[in-house]
């Protein structure tokens, strides 16, 4: 009897057993990031590229002075490993807010710890980022279509 019941239970745990392959829920192959083209922030449905990704408009290089922001409270460890704020420009379409602001750009310093203003855009996060092709206030710019976000150094003292 106690074979018969060794032999049932090893057969139900062979049958319940699986393999397990793939990536993490939430991350894509290199290969189907999304691709950052020519174009604007507002307005815009991006088009898909050959990997069905939607094509993300490059981030604009300055922001509207009279545009309404929201200053994140929290400081991110940006340029140079030094602290920076997160803003958040308010657009009609807008979604995102202070923590996946805060997010995206931590992933961008990331990737670039040091300011490039000659370099590319690149996609994180499902948005197109780039530092500032001259020194301004925003020094990296994030957009995705629909929401627009960046970094500054702290000002004043």
């Amino acid at each position: 009897m106690r074979w018969v019941v060794a032999v049932a239970l090893f057969a139900l745990l062979a049958g319940c057993t699986s393999t397990v392959s793939g990536a993490p829920a939430g991350s894509r192959p290199p290969d189907t990031e999304p691709r950052i083209t020519a174009g604007t922030t507002t307005g815009e449905t991006p088009a898909t590229g050959e990997s069905g990704e939607p094509d993300l408009p490059a981030p604009p290089t300055s922001i509207d002075p009279a545009a309404n922001q929201r200053y994140c409270e929290r400081p991110i460890t940006g340029a140079f490993g030094k602290e920076m704020m997160v803003v958040v420009v308010e657009t009609p379409a807008g979604r995102v807010d202070c923590d996946q602001a805060s997010a995206v750009l931590v992933d961008y310093y990331a990737e670039r710890p040091d300011p490039d203003p000659g370099s590319d855009p690149i996609a994180v996060a499902g948005f197109a980022c780039n530092q500032v092709p001259y020194p301004d206030v925003p020094q990296v710019i994030c957009a995705d279509g629909d929401s627009l976000l960046y970094s500054m150094w702290r000002q004043g003292g």
